[in-house]
């Protein structure tokens, strides 16, 4: 039997967990998310990277801020019947998979001589998310909501090499290189 070392199957376990809880709560809270997308980070635009894909119900969606104009869209059309605009994303299981441990688009020679593809830094991972979006008031405060739906979010994170440089424990470690969502 060979021994796997399971640092990076961590890693992306824990840096699922983390983007998951904050672009969901960024959402929930009406606050932006285009920030988090390769498209918008300087680094690997310079570095020539394509923008990121990002497809919404079988359609391409041009950039993160059409996406975001979709959830503004959302939060805004009157969906209970107290009038009440609320939109809530609950996340109900997610799971990650290190696609490439050794992920070097973008990154500075300092950064490739420091971190080696077994921890868990240089990886890119797929970060696969179900749950349930509620259209109206918050299903948590028991209150009513008129429409509900499931929704399946899958995402490729590459490293934030900016977040990395600065050796930052507060910035986004990773960046959305694609994003696959549908509700149904």
């Amino acid at each position: 039997m060979t021994y796997v070392d399971d640092t990076n199957t961590r890693q992306a376990a824990d840096a699922a967990s983390k983007f998951v809880n904050w672009y969901y709560s960024q959402i929930n809270e009406g606050k932006g998310v285009s920030q988090s997308y390769v498209t918008n980070n300087d680094t690997y635009k310079n570095a020539g990277h394509p923008p990121a894909d990002i497809c919404v119900n079988g359609l391409v969606c041009p950039t993160p801020e059409d996406w975001e104009k979709i959830l503004a869209q959302q939060r805004e059309a009157p969906k209970a019947t107290n009038d009440k605009k609320h939109v809530s994303y609950v996340v109900d299981t997610f799971d990650a998979h290190v696609i490439n441990a050794d992920y070097r688009f973008g990154a500075t020679q300092n950064l490739i001589d420091i971190h080696g593809p077994n921890d868990g830094v240089r990886m890119m991972i797929m970060v696969n998310v179900s749950g349930t979006v509620y259209f109206g008031v918050s299903k948590r405060s028991n209150e009513e909501y008129s429409v509900k739906q499931h929704f399946n979010d899958v995402f490729i994170l590459v490293p934030n090499w900016d977040s990395l440089a600065k050796q930052s424990k507060y910035g986004k470690r990773f960046l959305i290189a694609s994003q696959t969502y549908r509700a149904y």
